[in-house]
Order: structure tokens, then C-alpha cells, then sequence
């Protein structure tokens, strides 16, 4: 299986948007199965963002909307059987 791009989230990833689409403000804790490490390179991705005040809590930025949003890749053999 190919790598996925960096610029599409993982499950672990994509879930964390989810969580903060519906609920912003959510506190570290709350966003499990992500740990530390996953919270932290999403900051650097800027997908998620810090609420002012508290750098537990978290927000999603319009580039976390936009990989949320982006349209997965499927493979060549499925494409040809979903035809």
C-alpha cells in the first residue's frame, strides 16, 4: 500500500478534526486517540491551532477544514472496479 501524502490526514488525524469541527475549544485530553506527538505536528501543519490563552485546548484552522475536505486518492484497481 503507498504511502499516504502528508498534505491528507491519517485516521488518527482526521478524527482529531472531526472532534474539533463539531466541538472547537476541546481540551488535549478530549481528543484521544491522538497523543502529544500527533497534536503537535498537526500545529505544525497548521491544521489545528491553540486557543488564545490555553495551549490545551485547541481549535481547527481553515487548513484543517481544507484537509478534512480533500478528496482521498483511491487506487487504480478500485477505480476500475467501481466502473
Amino acid at each position: 500500500m503507498p504511502i499516504r501524502a502528508s498534505h491528507l490526514p491519517h485516521y488518527v488525524e482526521r478524527t482529531v478534526l472531526q472532534k474539533l469541527r463539531a466541538t472547537p475549544g476541546l481540551p488535549a485530553v478530549h481528543l484521544m486517540p491522538a497523543g502529544p506527538k500527533t497534536l503537535s505536528k498537526m500545529v505544525e501543519k497548521t491544521w489545528i491551532a491553540p486557543l488564545a490563552g490555553s495551549p490545551v485546548r485547541y481549535r481547527i484552522t481553515p487548513e484543517g477544514e481544507a484537509a478534512l475536505k480533500a478528496e482521498i486518492p483511491m487506487p487504480r484497481s478500485a477505480q476500475a472496479r467501481a466502473r
